[in-house]
């Protein structure tokens, strides 16, 4: 008997299709014809599940920020915040063969955006989900060892999304199979550097 599949299930299977068919041919090629042969359903049988081409792109987009939010806030082993929040950051970049996918078609959507007004809402709200869990890991730090008295959180928030957009940048534009030591050193490096004092300011 074959496997009864819920609608949720058949969307999400076919917004992986959506990815492959990004990563490897571009965005152009990601049509309802294309991402259906991909996903070994007829075009028929797609449109059920995604009345167009848009709509499929931004159920795409919003399942990379879905997922990026589950990986984030998934539960972590009891443990030091230090730790804990470098495990939480590190599951934010590219770094295994899912994750770097999610990633290649997470950016390709985003410069479509430029020009695709529809996909410009989701976007946004996947930079701002990423946003507050950078002020959230934070703020987890925020326990008078792992970051430096009067540190501007909501500062230190937008520092750690910056370098995380750009690790992932880095990290997708070399080979897959290279090295990613250099971005785990960067992160803990960086993540260090939050507890030093900053140097006291000078007074008129």
């Amino acid at each position: 008997m074959p496997r009864l599949i819920d609608r949720g299930e058949r969307r999400r299977e076919i917004a992986h299709a959506a990815w492959r068919v990004i990563v490897r041919d571009g965005i152009g090629r990601a049509s309802v014809r294309g991402v259906a042969a991909e996903a070994g359903v007829s075009a028929g049988s797609l449109r059920h599940v995604f009345a167009s081409q848009r709509e499929l792109l931004l159920f795409a987009l919003e399942m990379v920020a879905e997922r990026f939010t589950e990986r984030s806030t998934a539960p972590r082993p009891p443990g030091a915040a230090r730790e804990s929040v470098e495990a939480a950051a590190r599951g934010m970049l590219p770094l295994d063969e899912e994750r770097r996918a999610e990633s290649e078609a997470y950016l390709a959507l985003c410069d479509a955006a430029r020009t695709d007004a529809a996909l410009r809402g989701p976007r946004d709200a996947a930079h701002g989900a990423t946003r507050r869990t950078c002020r959230r890991l934070v703020g987890e730090l925020d326990n008078g060892v792992d970051l430096a008295p009067g540190a501007d959180l909501d500062l230190e928030a937008a520092r750690l999304h910056a370098l995380l957009d750009g690790l992932a940048a880095h990290l997708l534009r070399e080979p897959a199979d290279a090295d990613q030591g250099w971005a785990k050193d960067v992160l803990a490096r960086h993540l260090d550097s939050l507890a030093a004092r900053r140097p006291a300011e000078k007074t008129a």
